[in-house]
């Protein structure tokens, strides 16, 4: 790149956009926010006077901008095929918000394509970005809990007023609505980075809350790795305490206790009589996930950071996008599981043919 700024544009205005510009205004002179795009005029307007750019007609005009360098698709998930194809054909780098697509299929339809484009593409999933988990990373290549033999991870959220609008698209499976989807990519990406990848998996999932939708909002996959190892995710989008995750790492030498609502955050133990444990102080205690200080919030930070540094220095981002294209196929094993009740074999599918 050249040391003219990096000129995005944003497409989709949604909770996480506002982030997103964020992390593009406190870069600096690195980045332009060029122009931005919402179905609704007006929320893109407010936008734009806040963060800055220009507004775009919509969603062609928006690509076909010459003076934008890259744009930022934070979509309904539906709407990641199409647009992301649009996007590449123009030859413009792409960030794009997790999950990369609906189903397997269409994130290895974007995942090629970009290849093919040889443009700069990272899929957003902030999982990778996340203090704690990159502390997990480090004490498990250091070998501080040995050979993982059982996983757990914990993903709560209170979608309830989204989950009680039937025109809202999170409530349709046709719309890319589902628990699975939108929270298990989180877990399924994570095990996936962490541990390698999954043998098979058998899936539960419940409707426990009669509001006007025909998606799960509680959901349980457990299975076994390649590793030999077991896991285990929970995911509910009912939950009436603050929106969180946890992830429980179990080893042969010790274990790693991680949950964003505690403080510390992240403990370390050395066997079964290790009742203190080990603090991680690296990790930051931010339970407010949303604001400034919060775990996510800082974690996408980080992320549109290295997503914009990397294009300019030239090299691949932290992110491995193989680990989250996989990551849907994982989750489309999990609905297949809970559509029949039996469990789903991953064997045939390894990320190095993504």
């Amino acid at each position: 790149m050249t040391s003219t700024p990096v000129r995005v544009g944003i497409a989709g205005l949604g909770l996480i956009s506002r982030t997103h510009a964020t992390a593009y205004l406190q870069m600096g002179g690195l980045v332009e926010i060029a122009a931005v795009c919402d179905a609704n005029r007006a929320v893109a307007e407010a936008f734009a006077e806040e963060f800055g750019g220009r507004v775009a007609d919509d969603i062609d005009a928006l690509i076909a901008d010459p003076d934008i360098d890259v744009i930022d698709v934070i979509l309904p998930h539906f709407l990641h095929i199409d647009v992301a194809t649009k996007v590449l054909d123009a030859g413009k780098h792409l960030l794009i918000e997790k999950p990369v697509a609906p189903n397997f299929d269409g994130a290895l339809t974007i995942q090629r394509k970009a290849k093919e484009a040889g443009v700069h593409f990272m899929i957003a999933e902030n999982s990778r970005y996340m203090a704690a988990y990159q502390a997990a990373h480090r004490l498990i290549e250091a070998g501080e809990i040995g050979d993982v033999l059982h996983v757990r991870t914990t993903l709560r959220s209170n979608e309830k007023a989204h989950l009680s609008d039937p025109d809202n698209w999170r409530c349709s499976y046709d719309l890319g609505g589902g628990l699975v989807l939108d929270t298990g990519a989180h877990s399924f990406y994570l095990i996936t980075w962490l541990l390698g990848e999954i043998e098979s998996l058998r899936g539960v999932g419940k409707k426990l809350l009669a509001l006007p939708n025909e998606i799960e909002d509680t959901a349980e996959i457990t299975g076994q790795l390649r590793s030999g190892a077991h896991f285990s995710c929970t995911f509910t989008s009912i939950s009436e305490i603050p929106h969180s995750e946890r992830l429980e790492l179990y080893g042969t030498r010790g274990g790693i206790l991680i949950d964003q609502m505690a403080n510390p955050v992240v403990k370390l133990f050395r066997g079964a009589h290790d009742y203190e444990g080990t603090v991680i102080d690296e990790v930051p205690f931010g339970p407010d996930a949303w604001h400034p200080g919060g775990w996510h919030f800082e974690s996408v930070l980080r992320e549109v950071t290295d997503f914009i540094t990397s294009l300019i220095d030239g090299v691949p981002p932290l992110i491995d996008n193989r680990d989250a294209v996989y990551a849907l196929a994982a989750v489309d094993a999990a609905y297949r599981s809970i559509r029949t009740g039996e469990p789903v074999s991953m064997a045939d599918i390894t990320r190095q043919a993504l």
